[in-house]
């Protein structure tokens, strides 16, 4: 046939892309490239039936394929329930690797070429491609692993299971493995020296990290610079996101958990997803026992008054209890555009932490005893329990324009929690007193979230979202005095504290944000603004504050040097809030020698960020990351002690009050190191430089905090033959000065009132306090074999603390004490956990076979 003139080729080449779809770059069309299609059928190699959401990833063809650099991804799809794909905007004129996958199934790879020539769209029928069953994994193993460790545009992701050191711990355990983190005994958690917020699968959570198992987590996502689309409460310290396991591939898939640890402790847990067609149901559960066991020593001068007090203490105390927790949901798949998920969880716990302390003075008792004494012993036992129900539904729906989706949630948490508590202070054998705490507290907590996210062009896309949430709260403290002549305990309303809060906050975002092939940006705009109200029920004291609309930029901008290396500077705002008991005027006299009033003239702290961090990944195998970071505050928010006569308790007291510091700067440096040395050991190390300084000198002249500090983290993982996995974790801190914005206890037990109390801790926080922390160092050890042919099952068996060396010595001193502390906490502690995957590929689970 002859060819037709160049013109008429032209012309109907033109007529045929405009028929095949409008706004398609054609051939020849002011010199833009050639786009086609490509398209087939996915079935299952043996039953020949379909294969629904199957992953269609179109790649560049690697041409150097000893080079551990992966090939770039250029589109992809999903197959539809009849197994049909349909792909367009492939690029012709140029090799193309396409990867056909579906979990259970081998993959199937194919190398091909669209010509860049001829009339029309150029296109390409797969036909039906068939997928044979896995021969090396006949079941699902879900094992919540996508990848040790990656980085992304905002984050940093670390998969959980690649360290078994985690196995029957809590999200504590985890989050202590994790590069940028630190946890101390307590689990409290710091990023670069500032406490971050903690959210569950993208949204706060109620929960605490330790009532979260180590093995419901899939993976932890960090943010330490958050855009304008996370919420800008809660200051400056960034996010940590857990992500929890939750799988929707077809079939069935599960896991269950057993495990033990020296004290001894049990634990045991589950997860299960059944997934046929449009439906996924899916749920898991958790029971976990625990002890803690700590021990502390307390030496402190009193100088509140002449003659100044010598006081020495000895703490020994034992924490029993458990939590458990379940949920239960249902994904719905209407279509292949929009997914309903409904799900309802329960967390459920009680501890009862006893403790005995023995206390030496030289002047201890007023004058309202009887005679004075030196010495004095305190037992004190409780009892806790808390209790969490949680709604939430979430929709996503994709539309047909590629890149844009919109979802959106609604959740509501009930959390409850109660506790009783008595304290016996024994002075000698014939004279003791007696006192009780009882109280608990109600927390009804609403939010409501959508967001939008569109591709305006291939490399522009644009994001969107509102968001609203509702805390209403309340809580009643009740002290007792037990009455000889009674044989009873009486009521001091005094030291009643019952007050309750609404707190609601609303927010608007919209980011921008850009890819070229050397730059990378995102600009981000946040609104958010705030409602307060608060009362004591017992008094006419309340108080009522709003926070103005107040507007958070943040930017992101990337240079890409090349496919291995970029540099990124990130810069952000956040707020801060005062809580209700920072606020409200009241004198709490629950815990005598931790008196506080609030300060209603207190305002918001504002944090600006900014981070300017170096990545280089010559290759899969390592990853080095070096960041330089900074954080100046206003209006820091710090403890200030003032002495004043207290009628009630009828002698010189300490109280705390609050105010705002001028401002806070800090500033360091964090080094973050990945690397696989060889095929069977792998190590990542962290380090962390650090300096800060408050100036206080509008509150007081002397109120003045520098420090200087760093610390040191390595995580060696060894894969020995037969299975065998060793895991080392070393972590080492520095000498330095008081964490500013966190208390500093001694080792009184956590309650009780009056004189003679060692209830709850001595002084204000590290703010107004002049000290230092002496080194610590660490070690965690532990050993996982894999069983079957599979490795769907593993026996691990952990400790913590293996040196007895993770202690905690502080020094501080101010103008009213001068006091020594020292606390251990959970030392060498063994665990071993067994756990079992299973699961099956079955595109039609719950038919009747023939």
């Amino acid at each position: 046939m002859p060819s037709l003139p160049p013109m008429l080729q032209k012309f109907t080449g033109h007529f045929a892309c405009a028929a095949w779809q409008i706004g398609r770059r054609c051939p020849g069309r002011n010199g833009q490239s050639i786009t086609g299609r490509i398209y087939g059928k996915v079935q299952d190699a043996n039953t020949k039936s379909p294969i629904e959401y199957a992953v269609i990833q179109v790649f560049k063809e690697d041409k150097n394929p000893a080079d551990s650099i992966p090939p770039e991804m250029i589109t992809g799809g999903l197959t539809a329930t009849n197994g049909d794909f349909n792909i367009d905007k492939i690029p012709s004129g140029q090799p193309l690797l396409i990867v056909i996958s579906f979990v259970g199934y081998e993959k199937n790879e194919t190398v091909l070429t669209l010509p860049a020539g001829g009339m029309g769209i150029p296109e390409k029928d797969l036909g039906n491609i068939k997928l044979k069953v896995s021969t090396e994994l006949k079941e699902v193993l879900i094992d919540g692993s996508d990848g040790g460790y990656r980085i992304e545009f905002d984050k940093r992701v670390y998969d959980v299971e690649k360290n078994p050191v985690n196995a029957g711990g809590t999200a504590e355990d985890v989050l202590r493995n994790v590069p940028s983190l630190q946890v101390d005994m307590d689990g409290n958690v710091t990023m670069r020296n500032a406490a971050p917020q903690v959210f569950v699968d993208g949204r706060p959570t109620t929960l605490t990290i330790d009532q979260i198992p180590a093995d419901a987590i899939q993976r932890v996502e960090v943010i330490s610079n958050p855009s304008a689309k996370y919420d800008a409460s809660g200051g400056g310290g960034g996010i940590i996101n857990i992500v929890m396991k939750h799988n929707r591939g077809m079939g069935y898939n599960g896991s269950l958990r057993l495990g033990g640890d020296s004290r001894p402790r049990f634990n045991g847990g589950g997860d299960l997803n059944l997934r046929e067609g449009k439906l996924n149901f899916f749920v898991n559960g958790n029971y976990n026992q625990r002890k803690s066991v700590s021990q502390g020593t307390t030496d402190r001068l009193n100088m509140t008054s002449e003659p100044y007090t010598d006081l020495s203490q000895t703490q020994n105390s034992v924490n029993l209890g458990y939590f458990a927790n379940g949920k239960i949901g249902i994904d719905w798949f209407a279509d292949n555009r929009n997914t309903l998920t409904l799900s309802q969880s329960m967390t459920k716990g009680s501890f009862n932490p006893t403790e005995d302390i023995y206390t030496t003075t030289d002047t201890l008792l007023t004058d309202t005893l009887p005679y004075p004494f030196s010495t004095y012993d305190r037992h004190s036992a409780t009892g806790r329990s808390f209790q969490n129900f949680g709604s939430s539904m979430l929709f996503k729906h994709l539309f047909a324009k590629e890149g844009t989706e919109l979802t959106a949630d609604v959740n509501f948490n009930a959390i409850e929690s109660e506790f009783e508590g008595t304290y016996t202070n024994v002075y000698s054998a014939d004279y003791s007193k007696k006192q009780k705490q009882t109280g608990g507290g109600k927390q009804q907590l609403y939010t409501a979230q959508s967001d939008f996210t569109s591709k305006i062009r291939d490399n522009i896309k644009v994001e969107a979202g509102l968001r609203g949430s509702i805390r209403n709260y309340e809580s009643i403290y009740n002290n007792y005095a037990y009455v000889d002549s009674t044989g009873d305990y009486e009521a001091l309303t005094g030291l009643m504290v019952n007050y309750e809060f609404l707190d609601q906050v609303y927010a608007g975002y919209g980011t921008v944000s850009r890819n070229t092939e050397k730059w990378k940006y995102q600009l981000g705009l946040r609104l958010e603004s705030s409602n307060y109200y608060g009362q004591m029920r017992d008094t006419s004291l309340d108080f009522h504050i709003s926070y103005p609309l107040s507007l958070f930029p943040s930017l992101f901008l990337t240079r890409v040097i090349n496919e291995k290396q970029d540099v990124q500077l990130a810069v952000s705002r956040k707020i801060n809030r005062p809580g209700f008991m920072q606020l409200i005027p009241f004198v709490d006299y629950s815990d005598s020698l931790n008196v506080s009033r609030g300060n209603p003239e207190l305002l918001p702290e504002f944090t600006h960020l900014a981070e300017l961090s170096y990545q280089n990944t010559p290759n899969k195998k390592n990853t080095f990351i070096a960041t330089a970071y900074a954080r100046y505050i206003t209006n820091l928010t710090v403890r200030n002690q003032v002495t004043e006569y207290s009628e009630y308790l009828e002698r010189e007291i300490v109280i705390n009050t609050y105010n705002n510091a001028k401002s806070s700067t800090a500033f360091g440096l964090e080094l973050v190191s990945k690397n696989t040395i060889t095929k069977w050991f792998e190590l990542t190390t962290n380090l962390n430089l650090y300096q800060s300084s408050i100036d206080g000198t509008n509150i007081s002249a002397s109120l003045t905090n520098s420090r200087s500090s760093w610390w040191a983290k390595t995580n060696a993982i060894f894969k020995l033959p037969g299975a065998f996995a060793f895991q080392a974790l070393f972590d080492y801190s520095s000498k330095k000065a008081l964490t500013v914005g966190s208390s500093e206890r001694s080792g009184g037990g956590g309650g009780g009132f009056g004189s003679g109390g060692g209830g709850g801790g001595y002084g204000g926080t590290d703010n107004t306090v002049q000290g230092y922390v002496r080194p610590t160092y660490g070690l965690d050890l532990s050993l996982k074999k894999e069983f079957t042919k599979n490795k769907n099952m593993s026996l691990t068996v952990s400790m913590q603390d293996v040196l007895r060396t993770r202690v905690n010595y502080t020094h501080s001193e101010t103008d009213l004490f001068v006091q020594d502390t020292f606390r251990r906490r959970d030392w060498q502690v063994l665990r071993v956990q067994f756990a079992w995957k299973f699961g099956k590929v079955d595109q039609s689970l719950f038919k009747r076979k023939t």
